[in-house]
């Protein structure tokens, strides 16, 4: 019995031993040939980390693993260049325990991270054509640039801001003007998530409303509750106010919305749901309500999710369209003066990273069978 433990001691004594080696220590020396001092070297002259006065790391000078990964702590905080990011990333790859092993220090340089401005954007290419009552087409194809900026003014209260180039037509003119589209702040009270200010508003999957509103929101869970003015070319400022809440059941995803404008005296009640038909096909139904003016909006359809090619069948009464939402944003506002119903077909394809090709045919009759004419949209969007 002894002799056993004696052997398990010293077999695990031994183990021990072998196995030092093999973990990295911290303060060990990084090799004076060591490949990463000449990644640090290249970083240090574009300026990314500061180095002798010549501006260089000496190789013949050692640094320590932990010294070395303070630098690439450092660099990791600094706008990179595609090649610089490359040589981050597989510094950052090397000494990835001792990275970890930094601890607060990392933390402190990930928390001046959270905390600087971050500047986003997109920009979209878009044509689009549309038939009149005769068949005749007329088209046009314009750009959109939008810059946003994101920030922490304290541990709870955020800002975004996004400032919209307008669309700008191919031959220079432009329609909507240079402007800041957003602008508002995001503050936690009382378990609640409140935005103030001018902001993204989405209501029943883009039917209702999908654009910006000077408004006050706030989320609780998965209810959502908005306030506030929008305005629009005929009808001057609308006061709205609107509810939505979203829960899953039955395999099914449903949005219940309430939605109402004091200004033209519109009250609609809606129901929308996703589900399931089969591996990458999704159906969608859509439900909403003017009770007052006994007007109701439907839609229903699938999407093919591996393809990105959905089918959509529309029957909107006028009293029940807002104007606000996805089919009011196309370069030509849709015709509701009756209504109208039709197909609508869409097909998404992701070009590459951050890019999208949506492209949009609508095939639309007023509710007196008067044909609107065929709408046809392809646009390129990029995030960057």
């Amino acid at each position: 019995m002894k002799k056993r433990l004696l052997k398990a001691a010293v077999a695990a004594a031994l183990t021990v031993a072998f196995a030092v080696p093999a973990f990295a220590n911290p303060f060990s020396d990084v090799p004076a040939q060591h490949w990463a001092y000449d990644s640090v070297n290249k970083l240090a002259q574009a300026g990314i980390v500061d180095g002798y006065d010549d501006g260089t790391y000496k190789g013949d000078k050692t640094m320590t693993r932990y010294e070395m990964a303070q630098i690439v702590a450092k660099a990791m905080n600094k706008s990179l260049n595609a090649e610089q990011q490359a040589a981050v990333d597989q510094l950052a790859q090397e000494f990835s325990t001792e990275l970890n092993n930094l601890g607060v220090k990392v933390a402190g340089l990930q928390d001046q991270v959270d905390n600087m401005v971050k500047i986003s954007g997109d920009a979209r290419v878009r044509y689009f054509s549309a038939e009149n009552e005769a068949g005749k087409a007329h088209d046009n194809t314009d750009f959109r640039a939008r810059l946003t900026f994101d920030g922490n003014v304290s541990d709870n209260l955020k800002f975004n801001a996004r400032i919209n180039s307008g669309n700008i037509a191919y031959d220079g003119s432009t329609s909507g003007k240079f402007k800041l589209d957003t602008a508002n702040v995001t503050f936690n009270a009382l378990g609640l998530t409140n935005t103030i200010g001018r902001q993204d508003v989405l209501l029943g999957g883009g039917y209702l409303f999908d654009t910006q509103m000077n408004a006050i929101a706030t989320k609780a869970g998965n209810l959502k509750l908005v306030a506030g003015n929008t305005v629009d070319s005929e009808d001057g400022k609308n006061r709205v106010y609107a509810a939505e809440y979203g829960f899953n059941a039955l395999g099914a995803d449903f949005g219940a919305d309430y939605y109402k404008n004091d200004s033209n005296d519109q009250e609609i009640y809606g129901l929308t749901t996703a589900f399931k038909l089969a591996d990458n096909v999704t159906a969608k139904a859509e439900y909403f309500d003017n009770n007052d003016a006994n007007a109701t909006a439907k839609a229903y359809g699938v999407k093919f999710d591996k393809i990105g090619l959905s089918a959509t069948y529309r029957d909107v009464d006028s009293a029940a369209f807002t104007g606000f939402g996805a089919l009011s944003n196309d370069v030509e506002a849709l015709n509701s003066a009756n209504g109208f119903k039709g197909m609508e077909f869409q097909y998404d394809k992701g070009l590459d990273k951050n890019t999208k090709l949506v492209v949009k045919y609508q095939d639309f009759e007023d509710q007196n069978g008067t044909e609107l004419g065929a709408r046809t949209s392809a646009a390129v969007n990029i995030k960057f």
